[in-house]
């Protein structure tokens, strides 16, 4: 049988109106020359608005412009919703929707053009490579947003990234050990203002006072660290403000303890990136544990170091090994300063004169603590740290949080997966696993609220209980 084939004339194809001629290497970012310092101002924040406060007396004392973008609000979300890719977690909706906002605020409310942003500012921040939640992709999440929002080639510096590297010799700005020295301060600084707030709220007689005195301290603390000899004047301006807090009255109540704990943002962030939870916990007449940074840095260095060990006993050749060698006495190092930064100040501040909980955590022990349910070298997100922490309070917590970005990979195999173990074991643990993205406030607080509640009534039956044995 023969097939008869219609004749057809020829299809006309348009060719494509951009053609690709190499292979896309990425988004540009273009250096920051020091001829340029006295043009171009830093924008910057740092997870929350106390350590971007500090910050500022490393920036002025180095002669640097800058402006504090300052803590994180829920606006950003629906920025960082809008020019972000989908299915993010909410701290980069809030971290790269923060700097989309305000870049917007200096084009449509400063009179900035696009291209004058561009050119006379840069961005400082954190959010490096994050890890296996979003594979080390958060620069380029920041540079998509920036460059799809039309501020083509915005210069950007990321905490913990090699987006910057190599830099050039006569770059104005760089992660260099003496701004890594300055930022220790700065977040131990942040800490203790922190632990003030969470030991001062709850049980102060006047609330209002009490966050003044904090306020006023925290202006004082500023003004010694803009010192270039802030190693003298900050010891006698911490005594200045455990003083104050000292003095300052306290209610004798018995409340509820509750401990919070997860990932480094929805734990840390004490702002609208986690409905600013201790406050409300606090406001609610109930004591919290202080989320501290100086906790979080220690772990990174920890968890570093033991993959180094790792690393040391099954590397393939001398010169793997030297690497690994050097990468462990960095982590040391780092932990050696950051250790003793944290313990030489806290001797002036005295934290346990107005009830300040200020202790860190045993990286070794919570480490041997959780390790048959969640070994320490599964590294990503707070690691064994949550399963570890959960087994150690169980008996002397009221109640115990794990906050969590929505899609947090390792928080939700964490908080969804091996806490169902720890909790048949410890059924006496007011646990709640909640899940943060931003735009669920009232349905997270009302959990919050039940949990609290249950700790309430502990609370309460344990104090009945006593008086009823005493009488």
């Amino acid at each position: 049988m023969t097939a008869v084939f219609a004749t057809q004339s020829p299809v006309r194809v348009r060719p494509p109106k951009r053609l690709k001629e190499e292979q896309w290497e990425g988004y540009r970012n273009p250096p920051w020359l020091k001829k340029d310092k006295k043009k171009v101002t830093i924008l910057y924040n740092f997870v929350e608005r106390r350590k971007s406060y500090f910050m500022r007396a490393y920036f002025e004392r180095h002669g640097f412009r800058y402006r504090d973008l300052g803590d994180h609000v829920k606006e950003d979300v629906r920025w960082g919703k809008e020019y972000g890719n989908r299915m993010e977690c909410n701290p980069m909706y809030f971290t790269s929707g923060s700097l989309i906002r305000n870049l917007f605020k200096l084009h449509r409310e400063e009179g900035f053009s696009k291209k004058e942003v561009v050119e006379n500012f840069v961005f400082v921040g954190g959010g490096g490579q994050c890890g296996p939640c979003r594979y080390g992709m958060y620069p380029q999440e920041y540079f998509k947003v920036v460059n799809d929002a039309g501020f083509k080639d915005f210069r950007l510096f990321l905490f913990s990234s090699d987006m910057n590297d190599p830099l050039p010799k006569d770059s104005a700005f760089a992660f260099n050990l003496l701004f890594r020295i300055n930022f220790v301060f700065a977040f131990v600084l942040a800490d203790f203002m922190h632990i003030a707030e969470c030991a001062l709220r709850p049980y102060a007689k006047d609330k209002k006072r009490a966050l003044a005195a904090i306020a006023e301290a925290e202006e004082i603390l500023l003004k010694a660290f803009r010192s270039r000899l802030f190693l003298i004047t900050l010891p006698l301006a911490l005594r200045k403000a455990g003083r104050m807090f000292a003095a300052l009255p306290r209610r004798d109540r018995k409340l509820p303890f509750i401990y919070m704990t997860g990932e480094i943002f929805a734990n840390l962030a004490h702002n609208d990136g986690n409905y600013n939870l201790r406050r409300f916990i606090m406001d609610e007449d109930c004591e919290v544990a202080p989320g501290l940074f100086t906790n979080r840095a220690l772990y990174e260095f920890w968890r570093r170091g033991a993959e180094a060990k790792r690393r040391i006993e099954y590397a393939s050749s001398r010169r793997e090994e030297r690497f690994w060698k050097k990468s462990l006495r960095k982590q040391r190092l780092s932990s050696w300063i950051v250790l003793h930064a944290y313990r030489w100040l806290c001797r002036f501040l005295k934290p346990a004169s107005f009830g300040g909980k200020a202790g860190l955590h045993d990286l070794d022990e919570l480490a041997m603590i959780g390790y048959e349910y969640y070994h320490p070298e599964i590294f990503g997100g707070e690691g064994n740290l949550e399963v570890a922490e959960a087994l150690h309070y169980a008996d002397t917590v009221d109640g115990f949080i794990s906050s969590k970005p929505f899609g947090c990979m390792p928080s939700s195999g964490v908080s969804d997966g091996v806490q169902a173990k720890i909790m048949s074991l410890k059924p006496q643990l007011n646990f709640l696993s909640i899940e943060t993205s931003g735009d669920n406030e009232v349905s997270i607080l009302s959990r919050v609220s039940m949990l609290l509640f249950k700790a309430k009534q502990k609370v309460r039956l344990a104090i009945d209980g006593s008086s009823d044995s005493s009488s």
